[in-house]
């Protein structure tokens, strides 16, 4: 018996999907392409259709029963939610992940820089935070520098530079990795200690993908019997509301903040009946995602007296970490280092305890120089809307050794830490935390003889509420070890306009404070800071700030002890990209340069924020890019001339961290005329002809009074009329460009050509 196919309207427990299926009618069995199948909402087993052909009977599939009306083409199912694929909802403005992403970067190099000048005593004084960075679509290459002159560079040694780092990076965002050689700081877990190394690192990155959720996050689950609303609410914010069809759905990933909270969810029905249900979650970013992994692997050289000085080593050490998400609830890790005269390794996890909170442990054992000691290392935390507790503890034995003791630093013996909270609304919320550390002295101490060990035992409190606008906190520590050490203060901050607040405090040494200052975000803005301490000295400082286009400028003056300092402070940068020279502010991290040349003045929006407009030359640096994310970048249409077309006017661009891209709009100048088309007795031609000019070939409408709008015309040009009836005319006329503006020629006479 032949085989009959079949195009089915498709209606799932009463209810139409909306979607037509492409079936197969074999011997009395209806059958369909798995992919079909999948694509119309239902679960397909693992099955032999490779037997029949690549077909499966809906017949076997679990739970389905159907009839097939052919006279009009419908296909009835009957289905169990557990034979119907979940309908997956995501939430609004959320940017689903894709494949291999581009990522863009031009060829340039940055330099920031921070110069601060002081006078005072009769002596003047310098000092400097220099950054250079050169970059390309290959990586970034990037050296930090402190600088000192005067009375500084005195203070400081007699050194007037310090290098800081100075590396290169690569990240692959595709694959989640970031190479560096050069100088870094080793990636560690909870309970081990990153050092400075120069060397070479290999480790995973994920701040490449913005998107990425790296944490368990709760999903959402029901079944619709009828069409309905799904309105989804975390912690009483509403996250998303949608329609769905009859059957099951799900929301996967649905973000929520760290901690404990609540999902509610509500179906609402066409009759207006409604059914809400609660779900309680905790989320942790101390978790990962099951499958998903981390690593980092270092080697080089241990720097010493970083800051101080620039070239001074330690000896050669290699570490390397791994972490992966087992289970929704579970994420194991691991640690290896070596260094001469220490080798160590551990291993650890973190674990959710249902909806509570999550605790963490590890152990770590180390050998060398003949001796052997363990590290142990236990938490617990959990993070509420109105109740968080934490607490933590590391002990090791006296002869545990890792990296960063060999290298001079003291080696912690015991180490506890507690805190709670409690969020009491409009009431305020209190806090307490306690902290108590034991380090014995380095084996390797920097300076030799020198004494890094310390004790001390810190009690702390806090109280803070909000009211209205005004903020009021009060704070007291106790040191436990020096009963001397401790203190109160109180104060209130009162803002006032859109970046200026008020502050006033007391301690209880006597001393008292007041502060009034003005942040200066944007270009153009202006700044200040005014400050008064009073008690056993009065202290007084006050500077002014203005941000312009080219950076930030900073002047002040401060009095103590009797001595009056003037303080100078120029903080910007210079980035040297696509053949240009721009000043800006600092760059943090990513920057664009727009380009509408030769076009100037054209105003500039990122994320429909107005930043700047081009200069002569058409350019605009844009300093604050996002990297790694999607920036909209937009030129304002009404600053183009009308005799020029632009065919995009929003860019949206991924670029490179540290690095530059050029957003070029291409200008194009559409030399173009209207035109009033008339015949040979000076009657409008009539509506709907069309012209042709012949240069190009372009052909255009011909509009009411005889009007054409032709573009890309020359000194010299002819136009080929097609009139109604078959007829054509011709004319000719020269042109002449008008910059900015889009020239009316005519009437012009259009000559008929005979048959």
């Amino acid at each position: 018996m032949p085989t009959e196919t079949l195009l089915l309207e498709v209606y799932v427990n009463g209810h139409s999907i909306g979607k037509i299926g492409e079936f197969s009618l074999r011997r009395g069995r209806l059958m369909a392409r798995p992919d079909e199948l999948h694509n119309l909402g239902f679960r397909v087993p693992l099955s032999n259709a490779s037997e029949t052909g690549g077909l499966i009977a809906l017949s076997d599939l679990p739970g389905v029963t159907y009839t097939v009306d052919q006279e009009n083409l419908i296909l009835r199912v009957t289905a169990s939610d557990s034979a119907l694929l979940p309908t997956m909802l995501n939430f609004y403005g959320r940017e689903e992940p894709g494949g291999r992403r581009t990522i863009e970067s031009g060829t340039g190099l940055t330099f920031n820089y921070d110069f601060t000048g002081t006078f005072a005593g009769g002596k003047a004084s310098g000092t400097g935070a220099l950054n250079l960075r050169a970059f390309s679509p290959r990586g970034i290459v990037s050296s930090n520098w402190l600088a000192y002159t005067g009375a500084a560079m005195s203070a400081s040694g007699t050194n007037t530079t310090v290098r800081l780092d100075s590396v290169y990076t690569f990240a692959d965002a595709n694959k989640l990795r970031r190479y560096s050689v050069g100088d870094f700081i080793t990636s560690g877990l909870s309970w081990t200690r990153p050092v400075h190394l120069e060397g070479a690192q290999l480790r995973s990155d994920f701040t490449t993908r913005p998107d990425l959720i790296t944490f368990p996050l709760p999903n959402v689950t029901g079944s619709a019997g009828v069409p309905s609303t799904i309105s989804v609410l975390t912690n009483g914010n509403l996250m998303m509301s949608q329609q769905v069809a009859p059957g099951p759905f799900e929301v996967p990933q649905l973000p929520v903040i760290s901690g404990a909270g609540t999902i509610t969810m509500t179906m609402t029905n066409a009759l207006g009946q409604q059914v809400t249900v609660n779900q309680p979650f905790y989320a942790s970013t101390s978790l990962l995602v099951p499958g998903l992994q981390t690593f980092a692997v270092d080697v080089g050289l241990a720097r010493r007296f970083w800051g101080s000085y620039s070239n001074i080593y330690g000896k050669m050490a290699g570490s390397a970490i791994f972490r992966r998400g087992l289970t929704r609830k579970f994420t194991i890790e691991g640690s290896i280092e070596d260094t001469p005269g220490a080798y160590t390794e551990g291993a650890g996890g973190v674990l959710q305890v249902g909806h509570l909170g999550v605790v963490n442990f590890a152990a770590a054992a180390s050998s060398g120089s003949g001796t052997t000691s363990a590290l142990y290392s236990a938490g617990a935390q959990r993070i509420g809307r109105v109740f968080s507790v934490g607490a933590s503890a590391i002990i090791a034995g006296r002869n545990y050794r890792d990296i960063s003791a060999m290298n001079g630093a003291a080696i912690t013996r015991k180490q506890l830490n507690g805190n709670t909270s409690v969020n009491m609304k409009h009431i305020g919320s209190v806090g307490a935390a306690y902290t108590s550390l034991d380090q014995d002295n380095s084996p390797n101490p920097i300076p030799p003889g020198s004494n890094s060990s310390q004790h001390s035992k810190i009690f702390s409190a806090s109280y803070s509420v909000q009211m209205h606008h005004m903020s009021i906190y009060a704070n007291e520590f106790r040191d436990l070890v020096n009963t001397g050490n401790k203190g109160f203060q109180a104060g209130v901050t009162i803002p006032f306009g859109r970046h200026s607040s008020i502050s006033l405090s007391g301690a209880s040494d006597g001393i008292g404070q007041a502060q009034a200052q003005r942040s200066a975000p944007q270009v153009g803005d202006w700044g200040y800071d005014a400050y008064v301490s009073a008690g056993n000295t009065t202290h007084i400082f006050a500077q002014g700030q203005y941000k312009s286009p080219v950076g930030l400028f900073t002047a002040g003056i401060d009095r103590s002890a009797g001595q009056t300092t003037v303080r100078l402070e120029s903080q910007g940068a210079l980035s040297f990209v696509d053949k240009a020279l721009f000043l800006s502010n600092w760059v943090y991290d990513s920057f664009a340069v727009v380009d509408t040349s030769p076009i100037a003045r054209v105003h500039v929006q990122q994320e429909n924020r107005d930043v700047g407009r081009t200069n002569s030359s058409g350019r605009l640096l844009v300093p604050d890019m996002r990297s790694y994310e999607l920036n909209h970048i937009t030129i304002e249409p009404t600053d183009i001339p009308a005799d020029v077309t632009v065919d995009v006017a929003v860019r949206d661009i991924r670029p490179r961290d540290l690095s530059g891209v050029v957003v070029k709009f291409p200008i194009k100048f559409s030399h173009a005329a209207l035109l009033r088309l008339v015949d040979e007795a000076g009657v409008p031609l009539p509506l709907g002809s069309s012209a042709t000019l012949k240069a190009t070939g372009a052909v255009v409408p011909i509009g009411f009074d005889g009007d054409a709008y032709v573009e890309d015309l020359g000194p010299h040009n002819e136009l080929l009329v097609e009139l109604p009836k078959g007829r054509h005319c011709t004319v000719a006329f020269d042109y002449k460009p008008m910059p900015g503006e889009i020239p009316s020629i005519g009437p012009l006479r259009c000559t008929e050509v005979k048959p």
